[in-house]
C-alpha cells in the first residue's frame, strides 16, 4: 500500500452522489426499520449511557459515592474519576437538553473525523470534501458501532477523535502530540494501549506527553474526589464484571469470544451465577496469552503501516487492537470501522477502476457487511415486542438461547469484529511484503551497483 499522494485529488462527483443516495437511504431506514419513534429501539429513544454519565457527574456534585453502589438503576459508573468530573456540564442541564447537546457533539465529532481522515488520505480540502463528510457520516450511522453509540449516548466517537488527533492529525513534531491521547485515557483507560505503539515506534516525546497528561487526569481525580479515586484505583480497576456479562455476544474482545465459545460448547466448569443465569467466563490462563498474541500481531501490523507512511491505517489498527485485547469491549467500542471503511474506500478508488482490479471493492463491502446493524425477528419471544415477535438489533441484543452464541453462522458472527481486525492485520502484512518484494525486484543487483560505482 503506497503512501497517500499530495493534497491534489478531489472527491469524485459520482462518489458524492453515491454518498448522498446512501445517506437518504439510511435516513429512511432509521425512520421505518425499527421505527425511529419506537420507545426502545428508536435511534434517539434510549441514551442509557448518557444518563449514566449524568448520574456519575451528579454524584460528584452531591459528594456521594461514585463506585460503591449503582449510580442509575442497577448500572455502575465504570469510568475513571476524571470522566465523571468531565461530564459535570451535562449534569447541570436538563436530561432532554443534555441528550440533545451530547448527540450534537457526537455527530459534529463524527463529521470532523471523516473530513480530517479524508483529507489525510490525500483529498483536496474543499466544499466537495465537506459535503462528502456530512453525507458519509449520516450513512455510517447504519453501522452497528456508530448506531449503538448514538442510541446509547456513548463516548466512543469522542475517544476515537482524541486518539486520531495525536496519532494522525497533528504533525510529527508538534509539542501538543500526546495531550489528546492522555485526556482520552483519563476518560477511558483503553487508549493507554496507543502509548505502547508510540514507544514501539520510538515517538518518545509524544509518549511521554501522553503519560504525563494521563497522570494529570489521575491527579485531578484525587484532588476533586479523593475517596472515590482511591476506591477506583485500588478496588474497582480490574473488576470488569461490573461492566457486563463476559459471555455476552456484545463483548467483542478476545476474552469475550473465548467466553462465548465456552458457552457454545457448554463447558460448565467455567461458569458462575449471574442475574440472567449462569455466566460463562474464560479464565485468565486461557484468554490472557491469546490477548498478548493479538496485541503483538496488531502492534506489528501497525508498525509496518507506520513504516509505509500509512499513519491512518496504523492508528486504525491500534484502535481495533485496543478493543480486541480489552477484558470487555462492547461492539459499539469498534467505531474504528469508520476510518477503516474510509481506508478501504480510498484503496478501491485508487486501484479498483478496472476489470482486473474490481476485487478491491470487496474490502469496503466486507467492512459494511460485518458491521451493519443487522436485525432479526424472534417469533413469540420478548421482552421488546413488535406485534407478535421481538426484534434483535445487531450483536448488542443477540439472544442467548440456546447459549449466548447459538449455532452455525452465528458462532462466527459472535466474533466478527476481532475477525475484522485479523483480516486487516493480515492484509497489511501481505501488502507490505508484496511492496517490499517489488522494491527489491526494481533495485539494481549488488554487483551492478559495484560496477556502476
Amino acid at each position: 500500500m503506497p503512501a497517500p499522494t499530495a493534497l491534489t485529488r478531489a472527491i469524485p462527483r459520482w462518489a458524492l452522489v453515491v454518498a448522498g443516495v446512501a445517506a437518504l437511504g439510511v435516513i429512511a431506514w432509521h425512520i421505518t426499520a425499527f421505527p425511529i419513534t419506537n420507545p426502545f429501539y428508536g435511534l434517539f429513544e434510549n441514551a442509557t449511557d448518557a444518563r449514566v454519565y449524568r448520574a456519575g457527574a451528579d454524584t460528584v456534585l452531591d459528594s456521594r459515592s461514585l463506585y460503591d453502589a449503582p449510580v442509575l438503576w442497577r448500572l455502575h459508573f465504570t469510568y475513571p474519576p476524571f470522566a465523571a468530573i468531565a461530564f459535570v456540564p451535562l449534569a447541570v442541564m436538563s436530561a432532554g437538553m443534555a441528550n440533545i447537546v451530547w448527540w450534537t457533539i457526537g455527530f459534529a465529532v463524527l463529521v470532523a473525523v471523516v473530513a480530517l481522515v479524508t483529507r489525510s488520505l490525500g483529498y483536496r480540502p474543499d466544499a466537495r470534501l465537506v459535503g462528502f463528510a456530512v453525507l458519509f457520516s449520516i450513512a455510517v450511522t447504519a453501522l452497528e458501532p456508530v448506531r449503538t453509540t448514538i442510541w446509547l449516548g456513548q463516548v466512543n466517537l469522542l475517544v476515537m477523535a482524541l486518539m486520531l488527533t495525536d496519532l494522525v492529525f497533528l504533525r510529527a513534531g508538534s509539542r501538543w502530540r500526546g495531550v489528546a491521547l492522555g485526556i482520552a485515557a483519563g476518560i477511558k483507560l483503553t487508549p493507554l494501549f496507543a502509548v505502547i505503539y508510540l514507544l514501539v515506534t520510538r515517538q518518545w516525546r509524544a509518549a511521554a506527553t501522553a503519560i504525563a497528561t494521563f497522570g494529570a487526569t489521575v491527579a485531578i481525580g484525587f484532588l476533586v474526589v479523593g475517596s472515590d479515586a482511591r476506591a477506583y484505583w485500588t478496588r474497582h480497576l480490574f473488576d470488569s464484571d461490573r461492566i457486563g456479562r463476559a459471555d455476552s455476544p456484545a463483548n467483542q474482545s478476545v476474552r469475550g469470544f473465548g467466553s462465548q465459545m465456552l458457552a457454545h460448547l457448554d463447558v460448565r466448569r467455567f461458569t458462575h451465577p449471574g442475574p440472567g443465569g449462569p455466566v460463562f467466563t474464560a479464565p485468565p490462563w486461557l484468554w490472557v496469552p491469546a490477548a498478548l498474541v493479538v496485541a503483538a500481531l496488531g502492534l506489528w501490523a501497525a508498525v509496518v503501516a507506520h513504516r509505509m507512511s500509512r499513519e491512518l491505517l496504523a492508528a486504525t489498527i491500534v484502535g481495533m487492537t485496543m478493543c480486541a485485547v480489552s477484558p470487555f469491549a462492547w461492539g459499539h467500542h469498534w467505531v474504528w470501522c469508520v476510518p477503516l471503511l474510509l481506508v478501504a474506500l480510498d484503496l478501491a478508488l485508487r486501484h479498483g477502476g478496472s476489470r482486473r482490479t474490481w476485487w478491491y471493492w470487496l474490502a469496503p463491502a466486507g467492512v459494511v457487511a460485518l458491521t451493519f446493524t443487522w436485525w432479526r425477528h424472534w417469533w413469540d419471544s420478548g421482552p421488546y415486542l413488535t406485534s407478535d415477535h421481538a426484534i434483535s438489533l445487531g450483536l448488542f441484543m443477540m439472544p442467548r438461547s440456546p447459549g449466548p452464541v447459538g449455532h452455525g453462522p452465528a458462532v462466527v458472527y459472535a466474533g466478527c469484529y476481532p475477525l475484522l481486525l485479523a483480516v486487516t492485520v493480515v492484509a497489511t502484512l501481505v501488502a507490505h511484503t508484496v511492496a517490499q518484494r517489488r522494491a527489491d525486484a526494481r533495485a539494481p543487483a549488488r554487483d551492478d551497483v559495484v560496477a556502476v560505482a
